[in-house]
């Protein structure tokens, strides 16, 4: 699958403004290690993930009821990126909007080991724009760093919009699990890449599904 720019590093600068690697979530991390009697600089696992090595850990996704899975949109997905979605280890947020879905990848891969992988990353083109959006269950325990608020509400939580390379980005905490969405254009100032573009493309998001929320 071919993204106008590489999704790693999207999901690096969307989330290094939240300051972590891909999909950590520094807040709930540090309560975790006070809940586990844990002082700074010691590396349990957390509460709500399992530790890798180091501070890795991979991170226990909360997944949507089913009943909250929107089928009108997962039914206009095609077959092969809804078999996408099916294994993706994170609950899959996907644009309800039709005319972002008629060009819209899904793409997730199986773990080393053959379990599921280390989360989603969906890209979608309309006209001259590139929306992309990724959530990782892999994320990084960063003792010392504090909760971060964000500078702007998202779906109803604290979230951070940001600028990188012309690319916005909006980087928020759902189900657990930290996703982003990033807004390319041609012309990065143009209303179809502003502040209110970007909020509006998060805040369409439907769930759809996952390998914990079967469908």
């Amino acid at each position: 699958m071919v993204f106008s720019s590489s999704p790693a590093r999207l999901v690096t600068a969307a989330l290094l403004v939240l300051g972590c690697d891909p999909a950590v979530d520094a807040g709930p991390q540090r309560a975790e290690l006070r809940e586990a009697g844990a002082t700074p600089g010691s590396r349990p696992a957390p509460g709500r993930g399992r530790l890798l090595a180091g501070e890795r850990v991979v991170r226990i996704p909360r997944w949507p009821a089913t009943s909250t899975i929107d089928h009108a949109v997962r039914e206009r997905l095609p077959a092969e990126t809804r078999a996408a979605v099916d294994v993706s280890p994170v609950p899959v947020l996907v644009p309800a909007d039709p005319t972002w879905l008629a060009r819209a990848t899904v793409f997730t891969a199986r773990g080393q080991d053959g379990g599921p992988g280390w989360g989603y990353a969906l890209s979608a083109r309309r006209g001259e724009v590139t929306l992309a959006v990724q959530a990782s269950r892999i994320a990084t325990v960063l003792v010392g760093v504090g909760h971060l608020r964000g500078n702007k509400r998202l779906r109803g939580v604290d979230g951070f919009l940001s600028v990188n390379d012309g690319i916005r980005t909006a980087a928020w905490i759902e189900h657990g699990i930290a996703y982003s969405l990033d807004l390319e254009c041609r012309d990065p100032e143009g209303p179809e890449c502003s502040d209110d573009a970007l909020r509006e493309a998060v805040e369409g998001l439907v769930y759809v599904g996952g390998l914990g929320g079967g469908a």
